[in-house]
């Protein structure tokens, strides 16, 4: 299976621009891949704050969204984004396939420490599985988490060994990092821990760029079930890696 990472650098609350980045990127590469992977909410730019606080804002993030999965043909994408079910808002990967949502998997975990806040906005999933997607003529389960999901061994729930215990042949995780010093040694560190102890392939896509004080460094990795780095993209600079 081939994997484009599009490690890009959205603009907070710039919902036609990015979704036009997005769009543009898909067709591009869609022929050249089986799998297009975005980061954590790359629609609505991250941290979009107290803009999720606006209802219209919301019910415009959707319709980008629809705008988008009318661009996605053969090759399914991966976006972060949010969605609003129930009066409760989440923080999401959006599966998209075949000129639609398909479905949507929810971020569990909420971190609420530094410099994050996500309990303030948003609902954590109300349950963990993989989904199976059509790709390439063969089918394939995959396992989705969101940014926190990955550094769950202080929570009860254990992400990355849910998903594979029901089925999970490859671990996906789309973030929103900042970066600090020796933050690539620490995600690294984990993500090949997380591979080598559940003997599944693992791929990392992380936004890069700037708001306010918070800087993204990108560097998107992939990691083989024995747990060594075979790609990884670079530091502070966008990049679609194929």
């Amino acid at each position: 299976m081939k994997v484009a990472l599009a490690q890009i650098n959205p603009t907070v609350g710039a919902l036609e621009n990015n979704a036009r980045k997005i769009i543009k990127i898909i067709s591009e590469y869609c022929s050249q891949c089986d799998l297009i992977i975005f980061p954590e909410m790359t629609l609505t730019g991250y941290p979009p704050q107290d803009l999720l606080l606006d209802d219209s804002f919301i019910q415009k993030a959707h319709n980008a969204l629809e705008n988008i999965a009318a661009a996605v043909k053969t090759a399914p994408v991966i976006l972060g984004t949010i969605r609003q079910e129930n009066y409760k808002l989440f923080n999401t990967a959006a599966v998209l396939h075949n000129s639609s949502v398909l479905t949507y998997r929810d971020k569990t975990h909420l971190p609420t420490y530094d410099v994050f806040d996500e309990v303030r906005y948003f609902t954590p999933a109300e349950s963990i599985s993989p989904v199976e997607l059509n790709i390439n003529g063969g089918t394939v389960k995959l396992g989705f988490q969101i940014c926190e999901d990955l550094w769950d061994d202080e929570y009860d729930a254990q992400v990355s060994r849910l998903l594979c215990i029901q089925g999970a042949e490859l671990l996906i995780n789309i973030s929103s990092s900042p970066f600090h010093i020796y933050k690539l040694k620490e995600r690294t560190d984990i993500i090949s821990s997380k591979a080598k102890d559940l003997k599944c392939n693992f791929i990392y896509c992380n936004l890069v760029g700037a708001q306010d004080e918070l800087v993204f460094d990108g560097q998107s990795c992939i990691v083989n079930s024995i747990g060594e780095v075979v790609a990884l993209s670079p530091a502070f600079e966008e990049n679609i890696q194929l």
